[in-house]
């Protein structure tokens, strides 16, 4: 038997394995339909720590909370979203979308700790000051401790965790003890970023930090992730939230261990085939989250939320058409921002379904804390996405969705701005300094024109210009814009 089929036959048994637990746990939530995933910039006060008391939240059994975080995956590259002709292989977490809800048009920060900041807090880099990329040995910020984080805001009955990649702090400031100083009771993983010029050893040879002390780790690192969870998740016996983040598939390319992929990678630098290694990386990936969703006990998993995202969208370097590498990672146009978002498992009715709706990642705080029984939220820029999940055809909670990266991180001033905002058919972006001399925005139709290839602002406009529809749609996304400047 080839390598290729060998390896196969087990990817494809771990995938079997999953999808049988899936299928026979069963579910006291109700409803549902056959085959669901049953899985048995206002000043703010100071934040308060596991403020909701018990008459703030509802009766009932609270869930466990699972938050898969996949670095540099734009939906061009789950098999799910059929929004590319070679996706590459995502078996677990398209089967995740099978027995769940897949949103559409989910929104991001364009790159890594923005979109993280905003993961955490519900709150959009303007207002933490995390408005791009940290560089951990030279950046005098990080994610404010006063931030109110998800770990925080739960009840006090959830134990947290934060594994794998955190790229939310800096040597000068809290360093490796930030993800405890932010409010979960454990982490392991690492407190930086990979990509900083490394080799593709990184990935089988690195530091990692458990609770403030470092350790070296010769364990590949998709692996490394999910023993961690898997340990961690092992020993609670209170309900839980898991941050579990992956370092892939983050530059650099590298090639996964063989019994991970089913790729055929040829014996070359990695960089000169990128697309090929960062889909050999990811499926790495989607098979040891299928290794941790079927290692879990019944009834742990019949308990848990699933939620997963990505963080931003593709690297250029990963990125090949009908999307283009200059609309991917780092900007805000859609292949930089557009991510995959998928809930399934406990508090899921509406199994295998997809929503329309605009919605962003600072939506899942909002999201988790109802889940998890609060009744009365903080304040955030997310709306929960818990209606969606029992009624995925509503219409968006939001009329518009914002994005952003501005440079330096911080409250300004900035040398760099880029912004975006769009409602259900059009897209406002701003950038400053302007890329075409004169020309500060860009405007385009989503509907007709998914992948941003005419800009409806571009000279020389077509005869007539602007439809009166295209008109009233700019001057509504550009007052969006302004106050956000």
């Amino acid at each position: 038997m080839s390598t290729t089929r060998v390896r196969r036959r087990l990817r494809s048994g771990a995938l079997l394995c999953w999808v049988a637990i899936a299928a026979t746990v069963t579910s006291a939530q109700g409803g549902g339909q056959p085959g669901t995933l049953r899985v048995k910039a206002p000043a703010r006060a100071a934040k308060s720590v596991r403020q909701p008391s018990s008459d703030s939240l509802r009766e009932g059994p609270a869930p466990n909370l699972l938050l898969i975080i996949a670095d540099d995956l734009g939906v061009d590259r789950v098999a799910a979203y059929d929004e590319h002709p070679q996706a590459g292989p995502t078996p677990v977490i398209d089967a995740l979308a099978d027995h769940g809800v897949l949103f559409r048009n989910a929104w991001s920060s364009p790159v890594c700790s923005s979109a993280r900041a905003a993961l955490l807090t519900g709150r959009h880099g303007y207002r933490t000051g995390v408005t791009t990329s940290l560089n951990y040995q030279t950046a005098d910020l990080e994610l404010g401790l006063d931030e109110l984080t998800i770990p925080e805001a739960l009840p006090a009955r959830y134990q947290s965790a934060a594994i794998g990649k955190w790229h939310l702090t800096s040597v000068t400031r809290s360093g490796p003890l930030h993800p405890l100083l932010s409010g979960f009771d454990h982490h392991a993983g690492t407190i930086d970023s990979f990509g900083n010029g490394e080799s593709p050893e990184i990935y089988y040879a690195f530091e990692k930090v458990v609770d403030g002390v470092p350790e070296a780790v010769s364990t590949y690192a998709t692996t490394d992730t999910v023993d961690d969870a898997l340990a961690w998740i092992g020993e609670q016996t209170r309900p839980w939230f898991c941050w579990l983040s992956f370092n892939a598939p983050h530059i650099p390319f590298h090639a996964p261990p063989d019994e991970l992929t089913t790729l055929e990678l040829p014996a070359i630098d990695p960089d000169e085939d990128g697309p090929l290694f960062m889909r050999a990386a990811t499926e790495a990936m989607d098979a040891e989250i299928g290794r941790l969703l079927s290692s879990l006990p019944q009834e742990v998993l019949s308990r848990t939320t699933i939620v997963f995202v990505g963080d931003n969208g593709t690297a250029p370097k990963a990125t090949t058409a009908p999307f283009k590498p200059s609309a991917a990672k780092g900007k805000v146009l859609e292949g930089g921002v557009n991510v995959p978002l998928i809930v399934a498992g406990h508090g899921v009715h509406a199994a295998g379904r997809e929503s329309a709706a605009l919605v962003h990642v600072t939506d899942l705080l909002p999201t988790f804390l109802e889940l998890a029984g609060v009744q009365s939220l903080p304040e955030s820029d997310g709306l929960s996405l818990v209606p969606f999940l029992s009624a995925p055809e509503l219409p968006s909670r939001h009329p518009w969705v914002f994005t952003e990266r501005r440079k330096p991180n911080g409250f300004g001033p900035y040398t760099e701005v880029a912004l975006a905002v769009r409602g259900e058919r059009y897209k406002l972006v701003y950038n400053d300094p302007p890329l075409t001399e004169g020309q500060a925005y860009r405007l385009f139709d989503l509907l007709s024109d998914p992948l941003e290839l005419d800009d409806l602002l571009a000279s020389p406009q077509p005869p007539g210009g602007l439809t009166d529809e295209q008109k009233v749609a700019r001057a509504r996304l550009e007052r969006v814009l302004l106050n956000q400047l």
